[in-house]
């Protein structure tokens, strides 16, 4: 097995999610489902968090990304989840949002071993299952 393969593994087993190899890109596989109040309406949607990392140095590091949709209400617990894990963020971070009244995208991106990226970023999405919310991951 090569070690890209053997990192996609475990950042797949990391983030409980599918991961599919593509050159020297690997793309992690992962749905999130929402059920979001809109004025008098209720609706659900199936949203696909969007997860990769690329270009695997020696060192063990690589350009991680990852594109995950909140609810207004998850926002704040989700970035102090990520801002106080034990594995700190590195230095090479960076995040960028994009907002409507009723989700709000957080753009990640970061150069450090995907394994680190993966396990910040699964407490995170863990820490959202335990608020009583209507979330569901598939």
């Amino acid at each position: 097995m090569q070690r890209i393969e053997k990192i996609a593994e475990k950042v797949g087993h990391l983030l409980d999610a599918e991961t599919e190899i593509e050159l020297d890109c690997c793309l992690v596989r992962k749905e999130r489902t929402l059920q979001i109040q809109s004025n008098q309406h209720c609706f659900t949607c199936k949203l696909d968090l969007d997860i990769s990392f690329k270009h695997l140095k020696e060192d063990g590091t690589a350009v991680n990304k990852a594109e995950i949709c909140l609810l207004p209400e998850e926002f704040t617990d989700f970035l102090k989840i990520l801002r106080s894990h034990p594995i700190p963020l590195p230095t090479d971070y960076s995040q960028w949002l994009e907002e409507n009244p009723n989700l709000i995208c957080v753009h990640l991106e970061s150069k450090e071993p995907p394994e680190h990226f993966a396990e910040r970023l699964a407490t995170a999405l863990q820490s959202l299952n335990q608020v009583d919310r209507e979330v569901f991951f598939m």
